[in-house]
């Protein structure tokens, strides 16, 4: 008769956990789901890049003015002349957002 009368309260406190455990399933989830967003960054526009505004975008306003990009807008110099022309940049752009 003792166990029949801890069933209620053994049994409350299972709920109890388990409501507990799956809303900190559902709060790690939208956690991650937040990071994956982030992750997703887009190429800077070609006009954002020309710093000086002259008309002709070289690497090393790359570096200044899209680290993050510059080894990957490097590569898009085919020429290798040290400038990223606008055919070079819409290559480049379509090969990044098809990643």
């Amino acid at each position: 008769m003792t166990g029949v009368r801890y069933l209620p309260v053994t049994l409350a406190l299972c709920a109890g956990l388990l409501l507990g455990a799956c809303s900190k399933t559902q709060d790690a989830s939208k956690a991650t789901a937040a990071e994956d967003v982030t992750e997703v960054k887009l190429i800077p526009a070609y006009e954002s890049l020309d710093k000086d505004k002259d008309g002709i975008v070289t690497l090393a306003e790359v570096d200044a003015v899209a680290p993050d990009w510059a080894e990957r807008l490097h590569a898009c110099d085919t020429d290798r002349n040290k400038t990223l022309s606008r055919g070079e940049y819409d290559v480049c752009k379509q090969t990044s957002t098809a990643h």
